[in-house]
């Protein structure tokens, strides 16, 4: 099982990200819920952005969190917004 560890901007980014979108909300807290249980299932399609120790966690087509890991089971959610933002990364 993964522990996870929330970052400050994280936790903001959520906030305005999910507001008022109850289906994103659901999304969102479904693949968490998920990457806690199995981080290998297929429908997470977890990637590793190239050149960076940063990875993402699909939530839909168009949506991500970022994370990374820190040694080998615990993970902190760095952000999460639309699927441009590994640009930043």
């Amino acid at each position: 099982m993964i522990e996870l560890k929330y970052s400050q901007k994280y936790l903001h980014e959520r906030r305005k990200f999910l507001r008022n979108n109850f289906e994103l909300l659901n999304r969102t807290t479904k693949a968490l819920r998920v990457f806690v249980s199995n981080p290998k299932h297929p429908s997470l399609n977890l990637e590793k952005l190239k050149g960076s120790r940063y990875w993402t966690i699909r939530i839909d087509k168009g949506s991500r969190i970022f994370f990374m890991w820190i040694d080998k089971t615990p993970a902190i959610l760095l952000d999460i917004g639309t699927h441009d933002k590994y640009r930043q990364y």
